[in-house]
């Protein structure tokens, strides 16, 4: 029988392998105490950095809507009403 040698590694591995290395980045910042709001802010620099420019403009366009708070579900700021 013919022994079988491996080089490399399969696609499978380096998508786990990339995947922890995504979730080790995430904890490390979590590790750091962000609050939501902060947490919204990373979201958008990150995606600043992307090299497909319509996945970046609707990652921006969605970070708008949410600090905006029109995205349904988010929970709205308290605005004060002034009456005259």
């Amino acid at each position: 029988m013919s022994d079988v040698k491996k080089y490399g590694k399969t696609n499978t591995e380096q998508w786990a392998q990339s995947l922890s290395k995504s979730r080790d980045i995430v904890q490390e910042i979590m590790n750091f105490g962000v609050n939501q709001s902060q947490i919204h802010q990373i979201i958008n620099l990150l995606s600043l950095e992307l090299e497909n420019l319509d996945h970046m403009k609707s990652y921006v366009k969605v970070y708008k809507e949410v600090t905006e708070n029109k995205v349904e579900g988010s929970q709205s700021t308290t605005k004060l009403i002034l009456d005259s």
